[in-house]
């Protein structure tokens, strides 16, 4: 015990070397807390996804895609589904959506997607992946039923010219009379909406959307009844077998039913990709500390290497004094891990989004390249990221310091005093 006192006794010796050792090792230690908290959003958002879909049903008029304006695919559920889908067992909710379409540029589209606002903001091409996150504005409420308002998505606020500090008072006009190649036109006056919020999905297509109250909808674009989709979910993913069976015999051959798969689309791709970088990046942190303990207790134990040499003369052992150093190397390590703690209670969460955006997104499939924006990328700090640091800590000081305390083993008094 007299040996782990003289270690940290010894700690204080150098208050300048403390400091710059301290500096040192809490920039990796930053760099981990970093790393660790992008993989730790995406597993979130990963396990948020699962939540909803794995007990989740797509329902579509059979044979079509249900936009009430896209050539050969206009026809839409019978309005009746929805009361035949509310009486199945077991059925939790049912979200009708109505969905259209309209020309951006050149061959490209946005969605207009009608929605009642106490249900999910489901995505085109990616319906799983709900409530995207609003970055201005307003959410869609149910004060807005029958209002011509609508949240919109960044990618088609950026081409429509729109920006975030004029969401509230900004307008969108949406020519129903325009064509494309996949797109009829409709003989309907042109629809004005206020836009109360904007959102970001963290992909590319489902920013391209604007979600309106699914009663204006209908006025807009004149569709007293019907459905484009209907979303089913389960009151448990163990059900959801029973219920689509029930549902198949309820509806007959008038809708098609999908699982949604893009949940683990999402792990095996983007998911996947961001836990293998961060791995990466702390790997490499951990690979920092080490190096940084290993110069820095060579130099220490060269610095006393007479000290050294006088222990053993009288008597201490070589446990002992290996101890001592093992006990300074550990308390580098953790005041340099309070530092890190600090800088990124202060600046993780700006820090994540630069290191997300420069150094992961390049890597992960182009569709997910906004996918920054759409995660909580703040400082959280919890017993998993303790965990984390005290494992770091003890794994740098053993690592960096093995060669030191293998030198220590090695020096004999007379060898010592005469280097001295």
């Amino acid at each position: 015990m007299s040996m782990v006192r003289i270690g940290v006794r010894n700690l204080w010796r150098s208050k300048l070397r403390l400091v710059l050792v301290a500096a040192l090792i809490g920039a990796p230690f930053f760099l981990l807390l970093v790393m660790e908290s992008i993989g730790d959003a995406v597993q979130r958002q990963t396990n948020v996804l699962k939540e909803s879909v794995n007990n989740t049903l797509q329902l579509r008029s059979r044979g079509s895609m249900g936009h009430v304006n896209m050539v050969g695919n206009e026809d839409l559920l019978p309005q009746d589904a929805l009361a035949k889908v509310k009486g199945v067992d077991h059925v939790a909710k049912a979200e009708p959506y109505l969905l259209a379409m309209t020309p951006t540029e050149g061959h490209n589209f946005a969605m207009v997607v009608g929605v009642d606002p106490d249900d999910t903001r489901r995505l085109e091409s990616h319906g799983e992946a709900g409530n995207p996150k609003i970055i201005a504005g307003r959410d869609l409420t149910a004060a807005d039923r029958g209002k011509r308002v609508a949240i919109i998505g960044q990618g088609f606020a950026k081409w429509a010219g729109l920006k975030p500090q004029a969401i509230g008072q900004a307008t969108l006009t949406l020519d129903l009379k325009r064509t494309h190649p996949v797109i009829f036109a409709l003989d309907r006056a042109p629809a004005t909406f206020t836009i109360v919020g904007m959102y970001t999905s963290g992909y590319v297509f489902g920013d391209m959307q604007l979600f309106t109250p699914l009663d204006t909808f209908r006025e807009v674009y004149g569709v007293r009844e019907g459905i484009s989709w209907l979303y089913v979910r389960a009151d448990s993913a163990e059900h959801l077998p029973a219920v689509e069976k029930e549902l198949r015999a309820a509806l007959g051959n008038v809708a098609d039913i999908i699982s949604p798969t893009t949940v683990a689309e999402f792990q095996t791709t983007a998911t996947r990709a961001v836990q293998r970088l961060a791995s990466s990046g702390i790997a490499l942190a951990a690979a920092l500390m080490v190096i940084v303990i290993f110069f820095v207790m060579l130099l220490v134990v060269r610095e006393r290497a007479w000290e050294i040499g006088t222990f053993k003369a009288l008597g201490a052992s070589d446990a002992g004094i290996a101890m001592s150093f093992l006990t300074e190397a550990i308390l580098l390590c953790a005041i340099g891990a309070m530092a890190g703690v600090v800088l990124f209670l202060f600046w993780g969460g700006s820090l994540a989004h630069l290191i997300f955006g420069f150094g992961i997104a390049p890597f992960l499939p182009a569709q997910y390249n906004t996918l920054a924006g759409s995660l909580a990328l703040t400082p959280r700090f919890g017993p998993t990221t303790l965990g984390i640091l005290v494992a770091a800590c003890l794994f740098a000081a053993l690592a960096g310091s093995a060669w030191s305390i293998r030198q220590i083993m090695r020096l004999s008094p007379i060898e010592a005093i005469r280097h001295e």
